[in-house]
This record gives C-alpha cells, structure tokens and sequence, in this order.
C-alpha cells in the first residue's frame, strides 16, 4: 500500500485576500481565492499555490493552467482543452 500524501499547511484565506488587494487576473476586487495550478492537473491546496481571484475571472480560469488560460486571455478555446 502506497503512502498516504501529507496534509498541506493550513492557510488563512483572508490574509491571502489582503496580500492580493485585488484579483491578481484583473486587479479588480477579489472575493475568492484560485489555486494557480488547479487541484485538478496536480495543484496543491496550500497557500503558495493560491491568490485572491474576482468571481469572473475564477470561473473563466475554471482548471486551465495559468499559461493556457493566459495564452487566450481567458477566452476559449484553450490549448489545455478542459
């Protein structure tokens, strides 16, 4: 049996909020947080892997890389095709 992988660090979601000041897509204002590499493609919830997000530009990331998701400035179609 393989080992089990260790819990992240725990993260405080309001300091990650703040530090941002904003969607760091847009620079509007952010009120959710995007794991830059989705959880989805091997991205850890943990908070090096997270900044503040506006519910736009979140769900338009939705679980692209940031590089695909960036190449089409969020539009579709995506070279990640997801």
């Amino acid at each position: 049996m393989a080992p089990r992988p260790s819990r992240p660090e725990p993260y405080d979601r309001a300091e990650i909020l703040a530090r941002w000041a904003g969607c760091a897509y847009c620079d509007g204002p952010a009120e959710e947080l995007d794991h830059v590499l989705p959880i989805a493609r091997g991205g850890r919830d943990m908070a090096a892997n997270l900044v503040a997000a506006c519910r736009d530009c979140n769900a338009r990331k939705y679980t692209h890389t940031l590089a695909c998701w960036a190449t089409f400035g969020g539009a579709t179609p995506c070279v990640c095709a997801t």
